[in-house]
């Protein structure tokens, strides 16, 4: 069979079924059925035993070019996640000082990208599961970077507020689309490396906090001068414009230089045999494999249940549908929502319940207590700094403080991708790293000298990176790919809600002391070790 272009793939057969009505003319529906042969629904068994099946081929292809491109351009993604989020936090007192806002109202800034974000990974989560990973991967970027540029040219807060909103529906699906497409491309022996992958996560702050270093101090106001904020106070325009364009380069990376395929696991658990044979032949061509792959290296399920004969009036959402709109636009809409509430419902089964509900708890309190940690850092640091005197360039002294703090994360990915594959495992790993962060936060809440609180900062920030780097690859490992994209995008929303409610809470607690929410944040990281203790399954060695 000659190899086809990806975008053909899903253009090649189709075949017609009328819905059956009462008394209207049928929907018309269109099932993209390039699998003439196995035509039929697949049961969970049938779908274990081909991913099985499809795990061999993987591995027999192995690690090439086609799987080194995709962590590059993944972990991009990654970066870009995290670039902006720490782009809020260092340009938040910037943009306070140009619209002149009370402290009760900044929060707003860092809640509406997080706000943004969790819409954005319920979204592109389960528009990976239910249409593929190939949209998904490019259009996440794509809205960042329209959305990024727009907001430098904002005229008000509000609009500010609400580009940075729609900024992070975009870039909010970076992490679980981008994970998931990964690691259903690499070998199983190779899969430490969606934890290494964090690392970019961690260039993304560096990136961030060494462009303000350069850009904030000579393009804003100083501390205590009155200055003109239009002419003078531009600096964080700048750099929302800087980072609009470097996700651009990165959209271009993906679309002009990278030959995207879709994820074969996400084909088989659709029973599209064929297109994954497509998909696979291509992959092994790119890193010139030249190995036979055949249709029958899947084996043909035994029990089956053919949509064709079946009165359920849509086609089981293992099938690659395409319902038409115009024809019937409320079976379409119905069959929309069936197909996803069975996706997030296949979560509670008693398979994945315990995963389910810890893996959702973990993302919530680690992401609050680094949230209270992490956006009120440069406070922090600008209060110690006052506190001893500091007052003469205070925001390049802060601004210094934080790059050195960003930086003390890039090990800690690296560790993290070295310990998942020692006898601590994923588990052991992130424990370790989760009850370390905790010592490390009220370690940070004590300290009374300049150097030790840029000690404990660093032991914070490598702990907490080398922790988020193992939780971003043990959540797509620990599900099945029927229902990745689902888990990790409600996962990574929990996550963001935690950031929108973490920065009024903070305040809240400010009010009160400066140490008090450095002190929760040490309580939330204990808590978030504990839930990670008592998960039931480990995913050293065993394939995603």
């Amino acid at each position: 069979m000659s190899l086809k272009n990806s975008n053909d793939i899903d253009e090649e057969r189709a075949m017609f079924i009328k819905l059956p009505s009462s008394g209207n003319d049928a929907a018309e529906i269109v099932v993209a059925d390039d699998n003439s042969s196995d035509d039929s629904v697949l049961l969970p068994d049938d779908i274990a035993k081909k991913h099985s099946a499809l795990d061999a081929v993987i591995t027999r292809i192995g690690m090439g070019k086609f799987q080194k491109q995709l962590l590059v351009l993944c972990g991009l993604g990654w970066l870009a996640d995290n670039m902006w989020l720490q782009c809020v936090a260092v340009i938040l007192p910037r943009v306070q000082r140009h619209f002149d806002l009370p402290n009760s109202l900044i929060g707003a800034l860092s809640s509406s990208l997080f706000t943004g974000m969790m819409f954005g990974a319920l979204f592109w989560g389960v528009l990976s599961d239910t249409h593929g990973r190939k949209q998904a991967f490019n259009w996440t970027l794509a809205v960042t970077t329209f959305f990024g540029i727009i907001a430098s040219f904002a005229q008000s807060f509000f609009q500010l507020c609400f580009m940075l909103f729609l900024l992070g529906f975009g870039v909010g699906g970076n992490m679980p689309v981008d994970g998931a497409l990964f690691l259903e491309f690499i070998p199983k022996e190779h899969q430490y490396l969606l934890t290494f992958m964090s690392v970019f996560f961690s260039f993304g702050a560096v990136l961030s906090s060494v462009l303000a270093y350069f850009i904030l101090p000579p393009n804003s106001c100083p501390e205590d001068v009155t200055c003109d904020v239009f002419e003078e106070n531009n600096g964080w325009r700048y750099m929302l414009a800087i980072l609009g364009s470097l996700t651009f380069l990165m959209l271009i990376c993906r679309i002009l230089f990278f030959q995207l395929q879709e994820s074969p696991k996400y084909l088989i658990s659709r029973n599209r045999k064929h297109d994954a044979v497509l998909v696979l032949r291509k992959i092994a061509k790119i890193n010139g494999n030249n190995m036979q792959i055949q249709a029958s290296d899947f084996p043909t399920p035994a029990n089956t249940t053919n949509p064709r004969n079946s009165s359920f009036p849509f086609p089981n959402e293992t099938q690659h549908t395409k319902i038409e709109f115009i024809s019937d636009p409320i079976s379409y809409i119905k069959y929309k929502i069936s197909l996803n509430s069975e996706e997030v419902m296949s979560l509670f089964t008693r398979k994945w319940f315990m995963t389910t509900i810890l893996v959702w708890c973990i993302w919530t309190l680690v992401s609050f207590a680094y949230t209270m940690f992490n956006v009120f850092l440069p406070k922090y640091l600008e209060s110690l700094g006052l506190n001893n005197g500091k007052s003469d360039s205070l925001m390049q002294d802060v601004l210094q403080d934080y790059v050195v703090y960003s930086l003390c994360g890039v090990p800690g990915s690296l560790a993290g991708a070295w310990l998942i594959e020692t006898f601590l495992g994923r588990i052991g790993t992130m424990s370790t790293a989760t009850f370390g962060t905790a010592f490390s936060v009220f370690l940070f809440s004590a300290v009374k000298s300049h150097s030790s609180e840029i000690i404990s900062s660093a032991m914070v920030s490598f702990l907490a990176t080398l922790n988020y780097a193992v939780i971003y690859g043990y959540t797509p490992e620990v599900f099945e790919s029927k229902v990745r994209g689902t888990a990790c995008g409600i996962a990574s929303a929990f996550g963001r809600v935690a950031g929108i409610i973490a920065p009024i809470v903070t305040g809240v607690l400010l009010s009160i002391s400066v140490s008090v929410p450095l002190y929760v944040s040490a309580l939330l990281f204990a808590a978030a070790g504990v839930c990670i203790v008592l998960l039931p399954i480990e995913t050293k060695g065993r394939q995603a």
